[in-house]
């Protein structure tokens, strides 16, 4: 039984090319940007005490996570910008909370993926 996943042994570009039609390499870096998003240490972390207390700031996440607040800034970025967090202003101060519709699609997804 073969364990190859590709028809072509890609000595071709022409085959190559043919094998990979219909994928798009841009939908691909954003799908594994989303998924080294969510598959950081740190980042689960904070998702994770995000979950547990509904609602925070970057001072209550950086000082429950002992972390500093520029390295609570960063990751907490990366997560609003593959729309795991959401940011709301609430005067001066922005609260983070789980999109949790969000996270449940990206897990359905990764599920779908590994079959």
């Amino acid at each position: 039984m073969s364990s190859k996943i590709f028809k072509t042994d890609f000595s071709n570009v022409e085959e190559l090319n043919n094998e990979f039609r219909g994928y798009n390499p841009d939908e691909i870096r954003k799908a594994a940007y989303i998924l080294r998003a969510m598959n950081h240490k740190l980042r689960r972390k904070i998702l994770c005490f995000i979950d547990n207390n509904e609602k925070k700031n970057v001072t209550e996440i950086h000082k429950a996570m002992n972390i500093k607040q520029s390295v609570a800034s960063q990751h907490l970025a990366i997560l609003r910008r593959v729309k795991i967090v959401t940011a709301t202003r609430i005067g001066k101060e922005i609260i983070y909370s789980i999109n949790q519709e969000r996270v449940l699609q990206y897990a359905t997804s990764v599920k779908e993926m590994l079959g």
